[in-house]
C-alpha cells in the first residue's frame, strides 16, 4: 500500500502511466477505488493518480470534522510531491469542492480543473424562484435524514436512503454492486462533513474563480436531481471562463455509469487546453 505523510496524516494514493499527470478526488462515501474504470481508460495517454481523502478507506483520519478547505490543503501537498509541473485535477460532488478550493488555494498547481457536480447548493441561497426554494427545502429534510441515520447507527440505511432519495432515484440500490455498498458503508462517518460543505455558501470563494486563468469544466447530468443540475448551472454563471457540459441520460456519478462518455469528455477537455496554452 503506498502512502504519503503530509499535514500530520497518511493518505494513501496510487499512479499509474505516463504523459501529463491527471489528479481524481472522489466525492462522499467513496474513496480513489471509484475512478478506477475512468482511468483504465485514460492510463494510456496520462499518468493518472487517484487518492483517498483523509478519514476514507486507506487514509487515516484526522482530529475533529474534516472540512473541503482541508482536503484541497491535502490534495496540495500530495502535488508538491508527485508533481515536477502543474496537473489536471478532476473532481466529483464533494471532490469537486476540494478541486474548487485548490483552485483558489494554490493555482501555481494546476494546469486544468474539471468538476461534475460539485453540488455547491449555498449559491441558490436567496432565490426568486419559489419552486427552487420548496426543492431545496426538500433536499435539507432529506439530508437531515441521512444525518440521522448515521448518527443513530444505521449506515447502510443511510446510504439506501441517500442513494435512492437524493441523487439516483428509486430502485437504484439495487443497482449497486457489492463492493461499492460496502466502500460507502466504511465511510459513512465522513458524510456529515460533505453535507455541510455543501451548504455553505463560504465553502468555496467564487470571487477568486472568477479571476482564475485556469480552465474550468463544469458537468452536470441531464438525469440528475434538479438541485445538483440548478447548481451546477449557477456556478457557471457565476463563473463566465469557465465551460458547462450537460451529459445526456447520466446523473451524478457518470463515471461508474456512462464511462465512456465521461473520459471522453475529460480527454478532448483536457487535451483542448493543452492546445490553447501551447499557443498562447
Amino acid at each position: 500500500m503506498t502512502t504519503l505523510r503530509v499535514n500530520d496524516v497518511e493518505l494513501f494514493y496510487e499512479r499509474a502511466g505516463e504523459g501529463d499527470q491527471v489528479v481524481f478526488t472522489h466525492g462522499a462515501w467513496t474513496d480513489g477505488r471509484t475512478w478506477q474504470a475512468v482511468t483504465d481508460r485514460l492510463v494510456d495517454h496520462f499518468e493518472v493518480v487517484v487518492w483517498d481523502r483523509r478519514g476514507h478507506s486507506r487514509s487515516q483520519d484526522g482530529n475533529g470534522p474534516g472540512s473541503v478547505q482541508e482536503d484541497a490543503v491535502d490534495l496540495a501537498a500530495l502535488i508538491e510531491v508527485l508533481a515536477t509541473d502543474p496537473v489536471h485535477v478532476v473532481g466529483n460532488s464533494a471532490g469537486g469542492n476540494v478541486v474548487l478550493n485548490l483552485m483558489t488555494m494554490r493555482p501555481d498547481l494546476v494546469k486544468t480543473a474539471a468538476v461534475h457536480e460539485p453540488g455547491q447548493f449555498g449559491l441558490l441561497e436567496g432565490s426568486e424562484g419559489p419552486h427552487l426554494v420548496e426543492v431545496m427545502e426538500q433536499e435539507k429534510h432529506l439530508t437531515d435524514e441521512v444525518e440521522r441515520l448515521i448518527s443513530g447507527g444505521e449506515p447502510r440505511r443511510a446510504i439506501q436512503f441517500f442513494v435512492e432519495q437524493i441523487v439516483l432515484g428509486p430502485g437504484a440500490w439495487e443497482q449497486l454492486p457489492e463492493e461499492l455498498k460496502a466502500m460507502m458503508e466504511a465511510n459513512a462517518s465522513t458524510v456529515a462533513d460533505d453535507l455541510r460543505d455543501g451548504w455553505d455558501v463560504d465553502s468555496v470563494d467564487t470571487d477568486a474563480l472568477a479571476e482564475s486563468p485556469v480552465p474550468l469544466l463544469i458537468s452536470t447530468g441531464s438525469e440528475s436531481p434538479e438541485l445538483e443540475r440548478s447548481a451546477a448551472h449557477e456556478l457557471a454563471r457565476r463563473l463566465p471562463a469557465a465551460r458547462l457540459t450537460v451529459l445526456p441520460d447520466a446523473a451524478h456519478i457518470p463515471h461508474r455509469t456512462h464511462t465512456d462518455i465521461y473520459a471522453t469528455m475529460l480527454t478532448t477537455f483536457i487535451e483542448g487546453a493543452s492546445i490553447a496554452g501551447s499557443m498562447s
